[in-house]
């Protein structure tokens, strides 16, 4: 194999590149649904997909290992966290609910820049870490700032979501 080519085989058979391809797949799917389906019932949908990228990694992560541990944890407590806001501002009546309500695609940007922060912390080295949060503040902030991006605040959550799990894919496999 020359120093061009890529082994494809290798970026589907590791742990680390199956999680990372698997999240790609799931945020992606999760965001586009939301950006069609904007109802207070695609909160089960974002927790059966949550429950099964998690749980994925839990099952198939040598847990034994100190470091893997921080690393479900660095995705866990965001992501529980996230759905617990996101659940509550449906039911909650007031005007922080109601605005949160309709900035939720830049939330779960900021929400998966703190997975991502986290994640570095975990698991060096962290540059493509560091790389996707930032990315993912950046289009948070821009949904929040340009009035023209909210109607498409989940499609931009989906393709900065899954363009980062696929550079992980590709880069830290």
């Amino acid at each position: 194999m020359d120093s061009q080519s890529v082994d494809w085989k290798y970026l589907c058979n590791t742990t680390r590149a199956r999680i990372y391809l698997l999240w790609a797949i799931l945020v992606f799917v999760g965001f586009v649904a939301t950006h069609f389906y904007q109802d207070h019932n695609i909160n089960y949908v974002w927790t059966g997909l949550s429950v099964v990228g998690l749980g994925y990694m839990a099952r198939h992560m040598p847990m034994a290992v100190k470091q893997m541990r921080y690393i479900l944890l660095a995705w866990l407590v965001p992501i529980v966290a996230g759905i617990v806001v996101t659940g509550s501002v449906f039911y909650i009546h007031t005007s922080a609910a109601a605005q949160l309500l309709g900035h939720l695609g830049a939330f779960w940007l900021f929400v998966m820049a703190a997975g991502y922060i986290l994640n570095g912390l975990a698991d060096r080295p962290s540059y493509w870490y560091w790389a996707a949060a930032s990315m993912h503040i950046v289009a948070g902030l821009a949904c929040l700032t340009v009035d023209e991006l909210l109607p498409g605040q989940y499609l931009i959550a989906a393709i900065i979501g899954a363009w980062s799990m696929l550079n992980l894919w590709i880069f830290r496999s």
